[in-house]
């Protein structure tokens, strides 16, 4: 009788009418149905949105954290439980139960383990840092829980695209699940960046000890490279072994990239732009493609391999042509071009390559619109004069001219 009282109000959403027959049930026969703590919760949730009074608000968020656990104790499920949990109580009172949450949210995404929720493993990483800044747990801690939280999405993204895969009428709520741990991925590496707890001492002195028990695990290797590249601490021995030995196992594109970047900081050019063009080549994804040609386009400019420097940033643009920074690049080689033209004056021609360059890179991205603006300044100073060139060559402004050399593009003269 008390079933059917609930649930008819339940269906109207009368939830203060239904509380009183739902009470009766999950008093006297809790094990009657599941749904019993699936729409109290629900029932719990509208009657909390609703109270204006503070402390009783507070009654009634204490109940439904008891009925999460009595929902455990009578219908097991207990990763998916926690987890409703874990969420409700840090969505109703945030940081100040960080402490409570944060153990809470660790052990249902233990329990889930592919099958966590992005919004969840978001809110373990939020509890870590808040619990490691008001000094509740030391910073190696913030370290493994970011290590954790990454792996899980990890396991979760490849499990949700294998569902979505393999269709079925549940593929709208697995795309959008696939979205929600992109946007998490991006959240959990923000708050861990701005943590604080990723300093170079405190990521060496964990990961070092660990080394050599872990020299042939390539996961392991992979995380701590990842971590140390994040952190910036790419100037460290740890670094350069974990990398050099990632690559012997698994000779990937970002352990190409790293050993590039290592040996580009040692000032070793030549093995540098060795495995920048091992990280170009074995590199899938096109904008980080995208990266490595750019650097290895700064690693030309730093060998004075002008040519070079156009083709790896020209490389660069075909994979993201909204990266306006291969044009300042490509700028920059021009105007240190030495030796162009016939005549003297022709040798400040690359000057108006330089500044059409630099105007690119302005118009793909705006981000660079000052610092474009700065090079065009600084480089129309050195523009050919107009009774020079005009002696000289006999064109006049407007008028379509190629400059020389290596260079060998089309401009308009102006002075």
């Amino acid at each position: 009788m008390n079933i059917s009282l609930y649930s008819e109000f339940y269906k109207q959403q009368n939830f203060k009418d239904a509380l009183k027959p739902w009470r009766q049930v999950y008093n006297n026969c809790p094990k009657a149905s599941k749904n019993t703590f699936i729409k109290g919760a629900t029932i719990f949730k509208n009657l909390i949105a609703n109270e204006k009074n503070a402390a009783i608000k507070d009654k009634l968020i204490d109940t439904l954290m008891q009925l999460y656990d009595k929902r455990i104790e009578y219908f097991g499920e207990k990763g998916t439980v926690l987890s409703f949990k874990g969420a409700e109580l840090y969505g109703y009172k945030g940081n100040d139960v960080a402490d409570q949450v944060y153990p809470m949210i660790k052990e249902a995404m233990q329990l889930e383990g592919e099958e966590s929720k992005a919004a969840v493993v978001t809110i373990y990483m939020q509890t870590a840092v808040s619990l490691y800044k008001t000094s509740k747990i030391e910073g190696n801690e913030v370290i493994e829980a970011y290590s954790f939280a990454m792996e899980t999405l990890e396991k979760a993204m490849k499990f949700n695209q294998a569902k979505l895969a393999q269709g079925g009428k549940d593929s709208d709520k697995v795309a959008k699940e696939i979205e929600n741990i992109t946007t998490s991925i991006g959240n959990v590496e923000a708050l861990f960046s701005e943590s604080g707890a990723a300093t170079c001492d405190a990521l060496i002195s964990i990961f070092e000890a660990k080394y050599n028990e872990n020299i042939e695990n390539i996961d392991w290797l992979k995380k701590v490279t990842k971590l140390l590249n994040k952190s910036e601490c790419t100037e460290s021995e740890l670094f350069a072994k974990a990398s050099e030995q990632q690559y012997k196992l698994d000779p990937s594109a970002e352990s190409a990239h790293n050993l590039a970047k290592l040996f580009y900081k040692k000032k070793q050019f030549e093995k540098s732009s060795k495995y920048f063009e091992e990280s170009c080549k074995l590199e899938t994804e096109p904008v980080t493609k995208a990266i490595y040609y750019y650097e290895w386009s700064a690693l030309a400019m730093e060998m004075d391999n002008l040519p070079k420097v156009r083709e790896y940033s020209l490389e660069a643009l075909k994979y993201n042509p909204a990266d306006g920074r291969p044009y300042i690049l490509i700028g920059r080689a021009y105007a240190v071009t030495k030796g162009i033209g016939q005549q003297d004056v022709e040798r400040n021609s690359v000057y108006w390559a330089a500044v059409d360059s630099f105007n690119k890179a302005k118009q793909v991205d705006t981000s660079l619109t000052a610092t474009a603006n700065e090079l065009i300044t600084t480089y129309s100073q050195y523009f050919p004069k107009y009774e020079e060139w005009f002696m000289a060559v006999g064109s006049k402004e407007g008028d379509v001219y190629t400059v020389g050399g290596w260079i060998n593009v089309n401009t308009k003269i102006r002075f």
